[in-house]
């Protein structure tokens, strides 16, 4: 089946309005590993889904720099094994195809020289704040597992965000998050800012996320608080980096916090050839629940066949302060189309 007939059936089938667009792209990823996993409780190998999704996407120009924009993209649960179980995420609903395909970005909006502006299902600008520098994104060393530095990124419903354009290395961004959406009740009750420079190989950024009620809607959650540094350097063949974050999670009952968490990690990566070899060590404390208190690290080496094809291996050690430790292995291969 080639490109164009690929685009007319996706299209068709989730997002049929949009087939029309003459600069419609179907895009995806396809990222499976073979995975130990060991955390006391559980001693398995399983193969593992690490964000495979499918999406179209376009422009259509509208004349004097102006362009209206879309894209649909859905998580493709291949394995049946995502990476939710270990993160938290809640991209799978239970129950038939639903635990299949689930929700990625998908928005409207329109750009220009002036910006752009969206509305729909975004990642948050706390979240974008720091994707460059997250080495190990969509594998087992991933930040966002509850077994490594434990970040907590989002994707919002229900979002209405602005980003600018690039101005001389700064970049600025501001997301909205109507409270119907996640259990408040107004259109700010929700938002996220942050703002990334890179110059010269330098990263730099900065971001802050609140919500009058928890914007994941946790059980029993009450105002959010959230902010976040990154730094980073890109050498050329190396690069290095570190994030830091703090959380705080109040109780909507008025007792004490639920969470007010410290966490950071810093991560280095080497090119040689085809090849990248690279590693973290990252920290999680929680002034509110010490259960959760744990310190570790990822190596990892990648092989890149082409320019859309990997393979990739993987070591992520944690140790728990109050629980037993967790290990996880990996051999991984992903193609990009």
């Amino acid at each position: 089946m080639n490109k164009k007939i690929m685009v007319i059936a996706v299209a068709a089938a989730i997002a049929a309005p949009m087939a029309a667009s003459a600069d419609a792209t179907v895009y995806g990823k396809v990222r499976q590993a073979i995975e130990g996993f060991d955390n006391g409780a559980a001693d398995n190998i399983r193969i593992r889904d690490w964000n495979s999704r499918l999406g179209v996407k376009g422009s259509e120009d509208l004349g004097n720099g102006l362009k209206g924009i879309y894209k649909m993209e859905f998580a493709v649960n291949i394995s049946g094994k995502g990476n939710n179980a270990d993160s938290g995420g809640n991209e799978f609903a239970a129950g038939g195809v639903k635990d299949f395909f689930g929700a990625r970005n998908a928005y409207v909006g329109l750009a220009g020289d002036w910006g752009t502006f969206v509305i729909g299902r975004h990642d948050t600008p706390l979240k974008i704040s720091t994707g460059s520098l997250d080495y190990f994104a969509d594998t087992a060393g991933d930040n966002n597992n509850a077994y490594t530095e434990n970040l907590a990124d989002r994707r919002a419903n229900g979002t209405i965000a602005y980003i600018s354009p690039n101005m001389a290395g700064l970049t600025l961004a501001a997301a909205l998050v109507p409270g119907e959406n996640n259990n408040a009740d107004g259109i700010a009750d929700a938002y996220s800012v942050a703002a990334l420079y890179s110059n010269s190989g330098f990263f730099g950024s900065l971001a802050y996320e609140a919500g009058d009620k928890d914007i994941d809607a946790l059980g029993g959650a009450g105002d959010l608080t959230q902010w976040r540094v990154g730094l980073g350097y890109n050498g050329g063949d190396w690069k290095v980096g570190g994030v830091y974050e703090n959380m705080n999670l109040d109780n909507a009952a008025g007792g004490p916090d639920i969470i007010d968490a410290d966490k950071w990690e810093v991560s280095g990566a080497y090119n040689f050839g085809n090849n990248t070899v690279k590693a973290k060590y990252f920290d999680v404390s929680d002034d509110r629940n010490s259960a959760g208190d744990h310190d570790g690290f990822a190596i990892g080496l990648d092989h890149n066949f082409s320019k859309r094809t990997q393979v990739y291996a993987q070591y992520v050690d944690s140790s728990f302060d109050n629980a037993e430790d967790t290990t996880v292995w990996g051999i991984g291969l992903n193609h990009n189309f």
